[in-house]
């Protein structure tokens, strides 16, 4: 097992009240073992952003500094000292046109 490292996990504005903040600092040897520990420091972000079965939700997406997770196999990727994790809540939508 890898060990551990200091990693920051930033998350968008609409989970900052939830949060105290836009960023939170977690040690970690993998990708996963990132996430659970920013889920243990503030357990509401896992509502917010994993389906219950603990996929991220469909307009969720991760970045480990500017990689997409999406593709991943797994998460059990390694991590560096200084690796940024980013949530970005995905934007979609119709035509844009007013009607």
């Amino acid at each position: 097992m890898a060990g551990k490292v200091g990693v920051t996990v930033i998350l968008p504005g609409m989970l900052h009240a939830v949060a105290g903040g836009a960023r939170l600092r977690v040690e970690a040897g993998t990708l996963a073992e990132a996430l659970e520990a920013a889920w243990a420091q503030v357990p509401a972000l896992r509502l917010h952003l994993c389906e219950e079965d603990g996929r991220f939700r469909m307009h969720v997406l991760c970045f480990l500094n500017e990689r997409n997770t999406r593709g991943l196999r797994s998460l059990d990727v390694p991590l560096c000292e200084g690796d940024e994790i980013a949530f970005v809540q995905a934007i979609s939508g119709g035509s844009g046109a007013a009607r």
